[in-house]
């Protein structure tokens, strides 16, 4: 019996002495192997042994993730919680309430920029613009660091009944500020709408979406050959959906590269139109408000000269983003928007640096009777020219 405890104490010894090299060793070799982070873990290890007071951990996280998204310098980086993460979903659906304003973290800036205002929203009949730069809403002061958390309370989260509560913006635009009063609305971004105009089929197309585009296609296969040309008019377009703009494309270009992207291994990976396409006359009207899909869009058109472009230069989008939940299969538990790819046209140019018209014309937002539009009747003009 006395033979098998000091077995027993050996072995116990054996595995406690084990266990404590193993450990030492382990942490010889954290801080010898080039290991990611691990000043911030050894601090983390530190606290969490040393501090003397109580803390939130959770707190503590999140904004050391924010922090972190922050230092990368992704203008379009955001963080969403488990609080947020279902209204981050509804943005994405494109239906929401707020105030229709497409925006990003210009980390330069230090400020939230507009990209664009979609058409007949509150931040459209308000008279914001590309652009613009957010300094305070409802009083509290926004940076770039803040981008989720603007996004959210201008759609209402955390407001209670939103639709009944106005919202003052005061915007910084030329050196100069402007205060603005908005109602939040139901916002759809995606419309289309379609007019005839003689023998000429203009399609206002406000963002990219699976149902915008089964929309977009119903109108283009409806159309007889009385139809003399296709002007397609996505200005003030923010984008959405890249496989949307890709399907899009698919309708025009026959067989060809529509884009192609490129992750951070430099890998690139082509996107190709199937076999067929329509062969109607296209111009595309663009502004300083289209943007990444849009810009998807009229940047493969005019690289395989298949529609004449007629406006100002884009926006440019040139990136793309993922939502990638921070617990595989569980996007409940909170997400991530990074940017992921860099969008490049079949000619390989980088929308980055914008698609620029072919034929450039003054192009803001559509006002009144599209007849007197000046861009609309240079699109018209290049397609009677082509006959």
């Amino acid at each position: 019996m006395k033979k098998d405890n000091k077995t027993i104490k050996t072995v116990l010894i054996t595995f406690v002495s084990t266990v404590a090299l193993m450990a030492v060793l382990a942490a010889v070799l954290f801080w010898t192997l080039d290991f990611p982070y691990k000043k911030f873990f050894r601090i983390v290890s530190i606290i969490e042994s040393e501090y003397v007071e109580k803390y939130d951990r959770d707190l503590c996280e999140e904004n050391a993730i924010n922090a972190v998204l922050e230092s990368i310098n992704d203008d379009y980086a955001a963080y969403y919680n488990e609080e947020n993460i279902d209204d981050l979903t509804t943005l994405i659906e494109g239906n929401y309430i707020g105030i229709g304003a497409e925006v990003f973290a210009n980390t330069e800036k230090k400020r939230i920029e507009i990209i664009s205002a979609i058409d007949d929203s509150p931040a459209d009949k308000a008279g914001i613009k590309s652009k613009d730069f957010i300094k305070t809403i409802d009083g509290k002061e926004y940076t770039d660091k803040d981008l989720a958390d603007a996004i959210l309370y201008l759609k209402g989260a955390g407001v209670k009944n939103p639709l009944e509560k106005d919202v003052e913006i005061v915007l910084i635009r030329d050196e100069g500020e402007i205060t603005l009063t908005l109602r939040r609305e139901k916002v759809n971004m995606y419309k289309v709408k379609t007019q005839m105009v003689d023998d000429i089929c203009y399609i206002k197309y406000n963002g990219f979406t699976e149902t915008s585009y089964r929309e977009f296609n119903n109108i283009i296969n409806k159309l007889d050959s009385s139809v003399k040309g296709v002007v397609v008019d996505i200005r003030n377009n923010p984008g959405g959906e890249l496989g949307s703009a890709i399907d899009m494309c698919d309708i025009f270009l026959d067989e060809k590269v529509v884009m192609y992207t490129l992750d951070k291994e430099g890998e690139k990976t082509f996107y190709k139109a199937k076999e067929g396409s329509v062969d109607f006359p296209l111009a595309v009207i663009v502004n300083g408000s289209s943007a990444s899909a849009s810009e998807v869009f009229a940047g493969a058109m005019k690289a395989h000269k298949r529609g004449v472009i007629v406006g100002e230069k884009t926006f440019g989008k040139g990136v793309t983003q993922s939502v990638l939940s921070l617990i595989p299969f569980d996007i409940s538990k909170g997400a991530i928007k990074l940017t992921t790819f860099k969008n490049y046209t079949p000619d390989g140019k980088w929308i980055n640096k914008g698609i620029t018209p072919d034929i450039k014309v003054s192009a803001p937002k559509v006002e009144g009777d599209i007849t007197e539009d000046a861009a609309f009747i240079e699109a018209v003009k290049s397609l009677k020219k082509d006959k």
